[in-house]
C-alpha cells in the first residue's frame, strides 16, 4: 500500500527536476556592445569564443549576440572582440547550459591603415571594410608627425599611386596627380573637399616660361585644424562627386568640439630649411667659349662674343692673376686677355686669380626658417559644442629677403536642436601674404641662371654690390653682374624688385539633418569659397625682363576675385531589411557655381624710380579683365546592400547638366558598380586565426566625366588696351572654337587585397587599376591661311595602369601606450597616349 504524502512528495520533487533538465539542454548566449574610447559604437567587431571559434559580428549600434550549443557551453573561454584598426579585447567567461552572458568592450584605436576605418564621402560615414574602392585614411597624428605648412605636402610619402612635385620655394605651388595624368591639355588633379564642401585649389603658379609661383589655394588651410584626411584614388572611389573627380578626391574633416569641459591645445614647431638637392658642377673651367674668356662688356663684346656667353666652356681654372689691366677706367671696362683670364670686376690696378667658387651656388642660400603656432579651445555640452582656433606660420625663406606669413582662424559648432535635426556649421578665414617671392621658369627663375652660372664668378662680390656696401663697378643703368645678356644679379634681383601678394580668403558651410524616421533622414548642406588677391610685382631699371632699359623700371598690378558655391539637398537610408541583410542609400540633387575675374595694369616704363603706380607711368600701361563663370546642375544617387558585414555590393549614378558644354550635348553620366568581400568573416575557419585577422578582396568598374573649360564653345573677342584714332580696339582669339564639344569621359576598374597579420602588427593594402580617356579636349593646328592657329575638337585616348602597395608594420608596441609605427609604398604607373586624330601624329604641348 503506497501512502498518498509519498506520491506527493515524488510529484514535487518531478517538478523540481524537471526546468533544470530542461535547462540543459538549452545553449548558452552571449551579448553585449562594443563602443571605442570615446563612446561611440563600433561595427564590424569581431566577437568570438577563442576556444570554440564561435562568435558575430557587431552591427550599426556596435552590439553582438551569438548563442553556443548547449553540448559546447562547459567550462571557461576567452571573449575576444576583434577589429582592424583597434587593440584587441579580451575577457575571460565561464560557459554553461542556458547561460545568458553580457560582456560588453572599449577598444583603443591603433595605427594601421587598413580600410576598416570609416571615411567621409559627401560629407558621409562610412565603413571602409564596405567600400569596394582603394582608399586611404590620414589622421591628424600621421600628417602632423612631420611639420610642414603645406597640406598637400603631408601627404608626401604617406600613400601609395600619389605624386606631388612643388616649385621648390616656400609658400610655393604643390602639384598633385593620383594614379597618372587622365587629360593632355585639362586639369588632372584631384576634387578637395573640406567638411562636405568642395574647395578651389586654382593657384596662380609659375609657368617654364617664367614668372612667379604664388602657390596652391589648398594650402592656405592649417594642417593643425585638420582631424582627417582620405584620399579617393581616380574615378572608381569619387564617381558619386561627378566631373570634378575625375581625377580622384581628397575629403578634408577638420576638428570639432567633443562634449565636456572646455579643452585647450597649443602647438608650437619650428623647422630649420635650406635646399635638399643642387645641381653637380665642374670646377676645372671657367666662363667662355672654346677655351677663351675676353670682357668687355658683359654682352657680346668680347672675343668671339664670349664674355656675352654664360656657360663655363672657357679656359682653365689655374690660379693665373697676370694680365688683368684697365682699358679705359673712365667707363669702368676691364679687359680679360684669353692668356690671362681674370674672374671678376676689380679695382683699378688690381686682379683677383682665376679660380673657382665650388660654393657660389650653394653659398647664395641661406637657412631658412618656419615658427608656426596654432592655439585652439573648444567645448561644450551634449547639445551644443564648439571649437575656435587661431593660427600662425611664420616662413624666413631660404632664398634672400623672401618672407611669407599665413594667419587662419576657424570656428565651427555644432548644435542638436531637438532629438531629430541637427545642425553643423564652420567658418574658415586666412590671410596669406608674400614678400619677395623669387622668379621661377626659364627666363627669371633664380635656379635657371645658376645652371649656366660661371663656374669663377665669386658670388660674395654679387652679394656686396648688390646690397650696395661696395661701389657698384656695373655699365651706366646697369647693376654689377658676371653676365649681362641674359642674366640679373640674383641678390640684387632679391632686394631691389619688391613683390608683394595678398590673399584674404573664406571658406564657410552650414549642414543641417533632420531624422525623418529612425532609418531615413534628409540632410541640406549649403557652402561658399570666396578669396581676393592682390599681387603687385615691381621691376627696377636694368632688368632684362619686364622693363624698357630707356625707364626707370615698370611694374604689373593684378586683382582677383573668386567665388565657389555649392548646394546640396539628399535622403539618406539606413535600414536592416532583413536579419543580416542591411541597406544604405542616398538620393539627391547638388549644384556648382563659380565665379572668377581678374583685373591688372601693367607697363614697361616709369618716369620716377621706386614709384611703382599708375601715376607714375611713362608708358600708357596696358589693362586687361577677364570673367569666367561656369554652372553644373546634377542629380545623384548611391545604394549598397551588406550581408552577415562580409558581403557589400554597391552601385552609384549621377548625372551633370555643365554650362561649358553645347545645350544639345551638355548632359553626361556616369555609374559606379563595387563589391567588397570579408573573407576572415565570409569564411568560418579563418576566424580567430592568431596569424591571419583580416583578409578582404575588392574590385570596382566606373565611369565619369569631364568638361571644358569656359568660353570653349565660341571665338571670342579680346580687348586691346591702346585705341586707334579714339576708338577701342579688339583682336579675335587664334583659336577656332568647337560648338559640338562633348565631355572627356574616362573609364576605370580596379582590384585589390588587404590583409591584417597578426592583430594588427603588420598591415598589407595592394590593388591593380587601368583607367583610359577618350574624347580628349585639346587644340590642333591649322593652316595660317584659314586666319587662325588652331583649333579645338574632341579626340584621342590616353591609358594608364598601374599597381599600388602599402606596408604597414608595428615593430614596437608597449603596455604603456607606446608604440613605433612604420610603412613602406610602392608605386608602379605605365602613362600611354594611344592615339590622338587622324593623320596627327603628335600635338604641342608648349
Amino acid at each position: 500500500m503506497i501512502r498518498f504524502g509519498a506520491l506527493l512528495s515524488a510529484a514535487i520533487a518531478a517538478s523540481a527536476l524537471a526546468p533544470a533538465a530542461a535547462l540543459t539542454q538549452q545553449p548558452a548566449t552571449i551579448a553585449g556592445q562594443v563602443t571605442d574610447e570615446g563612446g561611440n559604437p563600433l561595427p564590424a567587431v569581431q566577437v568570438f569564443v577563442q576556444q570554440l571559434n564561435i562568435g558575430a559580428s557587431t552591427g550599426t549600434d556596435g552590439r553582438y549576440r551569438f548563442v553556443v550549443p548547449a553540448d559546447r557551453a562547459t567550462g571557461s573561454g576567452t571573449l575576444i572582440a576583434r577589429r582592424i584598426g583597434f587593440l584587441q579585447d579580451t575577457a575571460v567567461i565561464t560557459l554553461a547550459p542556458g547561460a545568458a552572458i553580457t560582456q560588453n568592450f572599449t577598444l583603443r584605436a591603433a595605427p594601421t591603415r587598413l580600410a576598416s576605418v570609416t571615411v567621409t564621402a559627401l560629407g558621409l560615414d562610412r565603413t571602409g571594410s564596405e567600400l569596394g574602392t582603394s582608399v586611404t585614411r590620414l589622421s591628424t597624428e600621421e600628417l602632423n608627425r612631420t611639420e610642414s605648412q603645406s597640406v598637400v605636402n603631408q601627404i608626401q610619402g604617406k600613400v601609395a599611386g600619389v605624386q606631388i612635385t612643388g616649385s621648390g620655394t616656400q609658400g610655393g605651388s604643390q602639384h598633385i596627380v593620383i594614379r597618372g595624368a587622365s587629360s593632355l591639355t585639362g586639369t588632372n588633379t584631384p576634387l578637395f573637399v573640406v567638411d562636405g564642401i568642395p574647395i578651389s585649389n586654382t593657384g596662380r603658379g609659375g609657368d617654364p616660361d617664367g614668372g612667379l609661383d604664388l602657390g596652391s589655394a589648398i594650402n592656405d588651410l592649417n594642417p593643425d585644424d585638420i582631424e582627417t584626411m582620405t584620399i579617393l584614388k581616380g574615378p572608381n572611389a569619387a564617381a558619386i562627386y561627378g566631373s570634378r573627380a575625375a581625377n580622384g578626391a581628397v575629403i578634408i574633416t577638420t576638428k570639432r568640439a567633443r562634449a565636456g569641459a572646455i579643452r585647450t591645445e597649443l602647438n608650437l614647431s619650428y623647422t630649420f630649411d635650406q635646399p635638399s638637392i643642387l645641381p653637380d658642377y665642374q670646377n676645372l673651367y671657367g666662363q667662355g667659349v672654346s677655351g677663351t674668356f675676353e670682357f668687355v662688356d658683359g654682352a657680346g663684346g668680347g672675343q668671339a662674343g664670349s664674355d656675352g656667353l654664360d656657360q663655363s666652356w672657357g679656359p682653365r681654372l689655374d690660379g693665373r692673376t697676370h694680365g688683368c689691366q684697365w682699358v679705359d677706367p673712365d667707363a669702368d671696362v676691364l679687359v680679360y686677355d684669353q692668356n690671362a683670364p681674370c674672374s671678376q670686376f676689380t679695382a683699378p690696378g688690381e686682379a683677383t686669380p682665376w679660380v673657382a667658387h665650388p660654393n657660389n651656388v650653394k653659398d647664395f642660400f641661406q637657412t631658412g626658417g618656419t615658427l608656426s603656432s596654432t592655439l585652439a579651445v573648444s567645448g561644450g555640452t551634449d547639445r551644443v559644442s564648439a571649437r575656435l582656433s587661431l593660427g600662425r606660420d611664420n616662413v624666413e625663406g631660404y632664398i634672400p629677403n623672401n618672407t611669407f606669413t599665413k594667419t587662419s582662424a576657424l570656428l565651427s559648432g555644432q548644435v542638436r536642436v531637438t532629438d531629430r535635426l541637427n545642425a553643423t556649421g564652420s567658418l574658415n578665414y586666412i590671410r596669406n601674404v608674400g614678400e619677395n617671392r623669387p622668379g621661377v621658369g626659364y627666363n627669371t627663375g633664380i635656379l635657371e641662371q645658376f645652371i649656366w652660372f660661371g663656374r669663377q664668378v665669386d658670388g660674395d662680390a654679387l652679394r656686396r654690390y648688390a646690397q650696395g656696401s661696395e661701389v657698384n663697378n656695373g655699365p651706366p643703368g646697369r647693376e654689377f653682374n658676371w653676365n649681362y645678356n641674359f642674366h640679373n644679379n640674383p641678390y640684387w634681383l632679391q632686394h631691389e624688385n619688391p613683390e608683394q601678394d595678398t590673399r584674404d580668403r573664406f571658406i564657410g558651410s552650414l549642414t543641417a539633418t533632420y531624422d525623418l524616421t529612425d532609418w531615413l533622414s534628409a540632410t541640406a548642406r549649403a557652402g561658399g569659397d570666396v578669396y581676393t588677391y592682390d599681387i603687385d610685382r615691381n621691376y627696377a631699371a636694368g632688368n632684362i625682363n619686364y622693363a624698357d632699359p630707356a625707364y626707370s623700371g615698370g611694374f604689373v598690378l593684378i586683382n582677383d576675385y573668386s567665388r565657389t558655391n555649392n548646394f546640396d539637398l539628399f535622403l539618406q537610408a539606413n535600414r536592416e531589411l532583413l536579419p543580416g541583410l542591411t541597406f544604405q542609400g542616398l538620393i539627391g540633387g547638388s549644384q556648382l557655381y563659380r565665379r572668377f575675374s581678374s583685373r591688372s595694369a601693367s607697363t614697361e616704363g616709369i618716369s620716377a624710380p621706386g614709384i611703382y603706380n599708375v601715376t607714375n607711368a611713362a608708358i600708357t600701361p596696358e589693362l586687361d579683365q577677364n570673367l569666367e563663370r561656369r554652372r553644373v546642375n546634377s542629380l545623384l544617387g548611391s545604394a549598397a546592400v551588406t550581408w552577415q558585414n562580409w558581403l557589400t555590393v554597391e552601385a552609384t549614378g549621377r548625372n551633370d547638366w555643365s554650362s561649358t558644354l553645347p545645350a544639345d550635348n551638355n548632359s553626361y553620366f556616369y555609374p559606379s558598380l563595387s563589391t567588397s568581400v570579408v573573407l576572415t568573416e565570409a569564411i568560418p575557419a579563418l576566424r580567430g586565426n592568431p596569424v591571419l585577422s583580416f583578409a578582404r578582396v575588392r574590385g570596382s568598374i566606373a565611369q565619369v566625366g569631364n568638361d571644358a573649360s569656359p568660353y570653349s564653345l565660341a571665338t571670342t573677342y579680346s580687348g586691346v588696351s591702346s585705341q586707334f584714332g579714339g576708338l577701342p580696339q579688339f583682336t579675335l582669339s587664334n583659336v577656332i572654337a568647337n560648338a559640338r564639344l562633348k565631355p572627356e569621359i574616362t573609364k576605370a576598374s580596379e582590384v585589390g587585397l588587404e590583409l591584417g597579420l597578426f592583430d594588427g602588427r603588420a598591415s598589407f593594402d595592394a590593388t591593380y587599376y587601368t583607367k583610359s580617356t577618350r574624347d580628349q579636349i585639346f587644340n590642333i593646328d591649322v593652316s595660317p591661311t584659314t586666319g587662325f592657329s588652331a583649333r579645338a575638337i574632341n579626340a584621342g585616348r590616353m591609358d594608364n595602369r598601374g599597381v599600388e602597395a602599402l606596408l604597414t608594420l608595428v615593430p614596437v608596441r608597449l603596455d604603456n601606450s607606446f608604440e613605433w609605427t612604420t610603412s613602406f609604398n610602392y608605386a608602379w604607373n605605365k602613362n600611354e597616349v594611344v592615339e590622338l586624330v587622324e593623320g596627327l601624329d603628335a600635338i604641342d604641348l608648349g
